[in-house]
């Protein structure tokens, strides 16, 4: 087939009005299907990063014994005090605004004072700079009260 027999049957089938719509359908069936293998990625991916977190995280939540409220440790760095910026707020007048931060490596939930005046315990032990934490610790900011656990996934 030559140049010209080709043009011809291009020409003629861009004259048939059903060819324009064809053509249309097929390029928004393409879009669909590029969107959806995109939305696809980044579920899949979204799904390691959770798995990766949760292996790193050790699922740990603190628990205030006093409310029962619980707080899920979903950061590599949380911090503890009675400031509003902090990350979980203890409205008790011993735990300093910024009092001590709670952190995760491999693993691994270590509390840091951050200089409070009140100090931090775990287990009734002052921290003098970090502790390593374990499953069911009481850690102690200033008066107030606070236990480590794994979560119930």
């Amino acid at each position: 087939m030559n140049e010209e027999n080709f043009q011809k049957i291009l020409e003629s089938l861009r004259s048939f009005p059903a060819f324009s719509i064809i053509m249309s359908a097929l390029v928004i069936f393409m879009v669909f299907i590029c969107v959806f293998a995109i939305f696809r990625s980044a579920k899949e991916e979204k799904h390691i990063e959770d798995l990766r977190w949760n292996k790193v995280s050790d699922y740990m939540e603190l628990i205030d014994p006093d409310s029962r409220e619980r707080y899920p440790l979903s950061a590599d760095e949380v911090i503890i005090g009675r400031h509003g910026a902090a990350d979980i707020r203890f409205a008790d007048m011993s735990v300093s605004r910024y009092h001590a931060v709670l952190c995760v490596s491999n693993g691994v939930w270590r509390v840091i004072d951050l200089g409070s005046k009140s100090g931090t315990f775990v287990n009734g032990k002052r921290v003098q700079e970090q502790m390593i934490l374990g499953d069911r610790d009481e850690i102690r900011f200033g008066t107030k009260a606070a236990i480590i656990r794994r979560r119930r996934v």
